[in-house]
């Protein structure tokens, strides 16, 4: 069977490139610079719009394609904001409003923006910085294929050095 044959599918290990940009034409983030992004398709590991946008897809096709914020990372909630004893966040260095920061939750680690910097607290925005944007993205499919089993039980795609956790 061809490499062409081979579909983007559920439990399958999709590498792709791609650039991904906003309404302003503003190149947020692109992986030619570097290794491809490999995930693991249909586990949620990607935002919906993304994912319906290249199931079935082969490698070697190119993609363009836009994602509006209800298939994205959703939409902007104003009261989504927390406010952080300052000393849980000695992790993240100098802390400064619009900074972009990661939150340790009860549900794991979150991306949050700093709004405000007070003496003892930090009140911080838990939207995701992507919230409420229009995504473009121009994706190549550059590789392709069935996820192992113990991939698919761990729920993400393992290294070349197998299982790290």
């Amino acid at each position: 069977m061809n490499d062409k044959a081979i579909q983007v599918a559920v439990n399958h290990a999709v590498s792709v490139h791609y650039n991904l940009k906003d309404d302003n034409n503003e190149l947020l983030d692109s992986t030619y610079d570097d290794k491809p992004l490999v995930y693991l398709h249909g586990r949620r590991q990607m935002i919906p719009g993304f994912e319906s946008a290249v199931s079935k897809a082969a490698i070697g096709d190119k993609l363009s394609f836009s994602v509006m914020p209800a298939e994205g990372y959703g939409l902007r909630n104003i009261n989504n904001t927390q406010r952080i004893p300052s000393k849980y966040l000695k992790h993240e260095g100098k802390l400064v409003a619009g900074k972009n920061i990661h939150v340790n939750t009860d549900n794991g680690v979150k991306p949050g923006t700093i709004i405000k910097v007070g003496k003892f607290n930090v009140d911080v925005d838990m939207n995701h910085p992507l919230a409420g944007k229009n995504l473009h993205f121009e994706v190549e499919i550059v590789a392709i294929r069935k996820a192992t089993d113990e991939e698919i039980s761990h729920g993400h795609i393992h290294g070349d050095d197998g299982c790290s956790h």
